[in-house]
């Protein structure tokens, strides 16, 4: 076989990863020795013949073919073979259904007794492909466990969907491995293997076939598409392709004319499945090596930044490197799909697959913010306050589809409503991100810049004003809205529910590892920030805190504190730990500080008074060498 070959298949993955599914048929297993469907059913046969006489080719001349015993088993019985019908003649039952089919499906001994078959190299690489996050869906007609036993050698959790699966199963997003078995399992559920079985599917199955198809491409390996004719016509029937569609055939085998004509599939040559996908798998390594796919690491994004300011002239070359990073973030958000296909969706997977997707986006420009907010001393700070700008101006995605979201907490119009301001995720990284930075090195202007600078423009009557962004950007309006699926997501992603908190407790402290690596100083930065944003929210709105109720504070109040002694039961009084107060009292404005930080100080110690009133917190903060920024002590 060669490569050349498989490159386009290599590349269209690589590009593109869990956006192709994988279709595959008994090809794929005819390395380790199983029959195919349509042998399986002739084995059955044969077997039913041989109960009338013990040598079944004196009963069916001829019955070394399938389609002979198939007929045969048609004039007399006076039916089409089902497989419901072959099990009946055979004694088959569900009791006994997974021993007495055993003979049909594996290779037999010399003594005629059935032998487990281990995975084949095609199920090994598919199994690593899905381990490496190539491939998440696959689609086979194999009824064998073969592909299960090969994902369970790499540890690889996966769910496989038959006709008897929960519709809120059938899911297209790629947040796991999914095996759908049209024709059913060895295992369990119904068996799709003669003829007549296979002229149709149950609606549900019919239905997420069109979905994959829909929003997947398709490699397709070990799949005539001569025997599964409903599944070849919903195939041919689907007329939304976004991806290509690749076709893997051995020796003179040909695409179904149909198919041509319908999907156009691009023909690969191969010798086999296994030679293929061994092969696909070295390209993709190559691939992987020499052209990464994947955004820079938060250590690599720092790690740049880093570089860039030691270049003679930082001046140039940082501005380069971020607002770089940023243009590819905010190309990247222009073109999200926030909303799925249209269907059936399980809230809480599409929830994490757009939390990941955005992060994935975001980690390397939010790091490289937090890079500058954390080493220098101000020189940058407009730098990071307009890339956090540029994040504001991405427009709400608006839905254009029907869906029924299942497992919702909430009503489906609110998490409809969440999803848009998803939008403003990876600004909350990037403003949490460099804030954290600057409060763990004090650097004031940098903390500055991310509180005060950036503002949200929006429509006031006919004019575009400029305005705090507090009130429509913040941690809880995008991510912590529904505590209830948060902590869902928690238990998938973490392995506990936790607080709402966990979740960007757990992103922010990855992203900023590389500068903030004690996990205890991580936790305090974020609480003072936190405050300190609080702070800024009170000097820069215009809500009444009196009007307010602290037990069920504003959005931009509620923080990690407030839910630790507060929270949704409201049962207790709020408190600011220990090293707040220690860092307040610490804070020294240099000579070197611009009059907008030493302003900007004030504003927040004079709103911290009235924090503290509203939360009747004491006793009330105190803020350590007042005189610089003329401010008296407390």
């Amino acid at each position: 076989m060669y490569t050349d070959n498989l490159i386009p298949v290599a590349h269209a993955i690589h590009a593109s990863p869990k956006r192709y599914a994988l279709l595959l048929g008994a090809g794929i297993s005819v390395s380790a020795g199983l029959p195919t469907a349509s042998d399986a059913s002739g084995n059955m046969i044969r077997e039913i013949a041989a109960g009338k006489d013990d040598d079944w080719e004196t009963v069916i001349p001829g019955g070394e073919k399938t389609e002979i015993c198939l007929k045969w088993f048609e004039e007399e019985f006076g039916e089409k073979a089902t497989f419901e019908r072959l099990m009946r003649k055979l004694g088959i039952t569900k009791d006994n259904r997974k021993d007495g089919l055993k003979k049909f499906i594996y290779p037999l001994d010399g003594d005629g007794n059935p032998i487990s078959v281990p995975p084949t190299d095609a199920h090994r690489c598919i199994a690593r492909l899905v381990k490496s996050g190539m491939i998440s869906l696959i689609i086979t007609t194999n009824f064998d466990t073969l592909l299960e036993d090969a994902l369970r050698e790499e540890k690889v959790r996966y769910e496989v969907i038959t006709e008897e699966s929960d519709v809120k199963q059938m899911s297209v997003i790629p947040d796991r491995c999914r095996i759908l078995k049209v024709n059913g399992d060895f295992e369990r559920g119904t068996l799709r293997i003669t003829p007549e079985d296979l002229k149709e599917y149950p609606e549900n199955i019919e239905t997420y076939l069109r979905h994959i198809f829909a929003e997947y491409g398709l490699v397709i390996c070990g799949w005539s598409g001569i025997f599964d004719t409903r599944l070849l016509q919903i195939l041919c029937a689907n007329d939304i392709t976004r991806y290509p569609i690749f076709w893997c055939l051995r020796d003179k085998s040909v695409v179904p004319s149909v198919v041509c004509k319908a999907i156009s599939p691009t023909r690969i040559e191969i010798n086999d499945a296994d030679c293929f996908f061994t092969t696909v798998e070295v390209v993709l390594e190559r691939f992987s090596r020499f052209e990464p796919r994947t955004t820079l690491s938060a250590a690599a994004a720092v790690k740049k930044v880093k570089d860039a300011l030691r270049d003679p002239r930082p001046d140039l070359s940082v501005p380069d490197v971020i607002n770089s990073e940023a243009d590819r973030v905010v190309h990247a958000l222009k073109e999200f799909e926030y909303y799925p296909p249209e269907g059936d969706v399980i809230a809480k997977d599409h929830l994490r697959s757009i939390l990941e997707d955005l992060e994935r986006i975001t980690t390397p420009l939010a790091a490289m913010c937090a890079a500058l907010a954390y080493y220098e001393d101000g020189t940058y700070s407009n730098l990071i306050s307009m890339t956090i700008e540029r994040l504001f101006a991405i427009e709400k995605p608006v839905p254009e589809g029907n869906y029924i979201f299942h497992g919702l907490h909430d009503k489906e119009t609110y998490f409809m409503q969440q999803l848009a301001k998803m939008c403003f995720y990876p600004a909350v990284l990037v403003i949490y991100a460099s804030g954290i930075a600057a409060v763990h090195n004090q650097q004031l202007s940098n903390l500055s810049a991310v509180l005060f600078e950036p503002k949200y423009r929006c429509h006031t009557g006919f004019k575009l004003e400029k305005f705090p962004y507090f009130d429509d950007i913040n941690l809880w309006k995008t991510i912590l809205a529904d505590q209830s699926l948060i902590t869902d997501v928690n238990l998938d992603r973490f392995g506990k529910r936790g607080t709402p908190h966990l979740y960007p407790l757990t992103i922010l402290k990855e992203i900023l590892q590389p500068i903030i690596p004690y996990e205890i100083a991580f936790y305090e930065d974020f609480d003072v920030f936190e405050f300190f944003s609080g702070l800024a929210y009170i000097h820069g709105g215009e809500l009444d805190l009196s009007q307010c109720n602290p037990k069920d504070p504003p959005c931009p109040l509620e923080s990690r504190a407030w839910v630790k002694y507060v929270g949704y039961i409201g049962d207790r009084q709020m408190t600011l730990d220990d090293y707040v107060y220690r860092y307040c009292e610490k804070i020294e404005i240099s000579e070197i500080e611009s009059s907008t930080v030493k302003r900007n100080l004030h504003v927040l110690i004079e709103a911290s008074g009235k924090y503290c009133q509203f939360f009747k917190i004491k006793p009330e903060i105190g803020f350590g060498n007042p005189s610089t920024f003329g401010v008296t002590a407390r």
